[in-house]
């Protein structure tokens, strides 16, 4: 009985021993503003909702450095890494916004946050108080936060934050309300998204532990071109340890002076994969030779299109 007893006790201290779920590494990386307002004219005309959502990247980064939950990437790093993925056109910067998935990965991103200011606007409110009147301004801020999967992009979790501050004003006192007023109102906001946040984002990454993620090299023989695995565009080639989930994937690479490649791969282990690139004006001869080469390690080939060169990274 006693030997139960003690069993019980040390396996309740394993299990309150246990250290709990490390933090959530994130990076921030912007702050946009949706409200589709200009300057309000009762806030004096002088706050630009523009202006204040430019400033939410600081505020959240303020309220996430404060937090215990949150491992905060720099941001300088997260940018450079960004930057470093610009796809390139014939040696130009390319028209297309480079990826985060790169950045976040090279960085080991559990999410990334990307903040929206949906809406920034005054209201008026009369109150009669025996035969009196007064008169309030109401100062109303909301936005929320997405956090985006450093896998393929997609949105992982949503929270919202709103905050409200009534500022009375009569004909003896009228308060302008300042941009310390909105920025208070901006961390308010804030304040409230960041715990919901957090609990979406600790949910799932119980559930996604488990998703299987593999590694995907790609290159071309005419590097660099452009890469979107499942319409999203990670960068260019060469791709060096892209990591994706295991299962289904369609994979476009593309050039200027070149014909698009697209194919549908089922990927079960960390691969590597060779496209041979056609350019858009070939001769016969130079058209054969591709094949010809490419029929040595045939995969998969649809119609005229080589085929793609695909090995299990060792």
């Amino acid at each position: 009985m006693k030997t139960t007893v003690m069993t019980v006790i040390l396996l309740l201290l394993a299990i309150v021993s246990t250290p709990a779920e490390g933090p959530i590494r994130v990076a921030v990386m912007d702050f946009e503003n949706q409200t589709g307002q200009r300057s309000d004219a009762l806030l004096g005309g002088s706050i630009n909702p523009a202006a204040l959502a430019s400033k939410g990247v600081n505020a959240l980064t303020r309220d996430l450095v404060g937090s215990e939950n949150f491992v905060l990437i720099d941001r300088r790093d997260f940018i450079n890494q960004i930057e470093r993925s610009q796809p390139m056109d014939s040696g130009r910067p390319a028209d297309a916004k480079p990826t985060f998935i790169q950045a976040a990965q090279a960085l080991n991103a559990d999410a990334v946050l990307r903040g929206y200011l949906e809406s920034f606007s005054t209201g008026k409110q009369v109150v009669n108080q025996g035969g009196y009147k007064t008169e309030f301004a109401t100062l109303s801020l909301r936005l929320s936060i997405q956090a985006l999967d450093p896998v393929d992009g997609t949105v992982i979790a949503v929270a919202e934050g709103v905050a409200r501050n009534n500022v009375r004003q009569t004909d003896a006192s009228y308060t302008e309300i300042s941009e310390d007023d909105a920025l208070d109102l901006m961390d308010q906001a804030i304040a409230k998204a960041v715990p919901q946040l957090r609990q979406s984002l600790e949910n799932r990454k119980a559930r996604e532990a488990a998703r299987p993620r593999v590694r995907l090299n790609i290159k071309t023989s005419a590097d660099p071109a452009m890469v979107e695995v499942n319409g999203l565009l990670v960068g260019t080639t060469p791709i060096v340890g892209l990591q994706v989930y295991q299962g289904d994937h369609v994979v476009t690479i593309g050039k200027p002076g070149y014909r698009d490649i697209t194919k549908r791969i089922m990927l079960e282990k960390d691969t590597a994969i060779e496209v041979p690139m056609i350019r858009t004006e070939l001769s016969a001869d130079e058209m054969k030779e591709i094949l010809e080469k490419a029929r040595l390690n045939i995969i998969a080939t649809d119609g005229i299109e080589p085929a793609l060169i695909i090995k299990e990274i060792q």
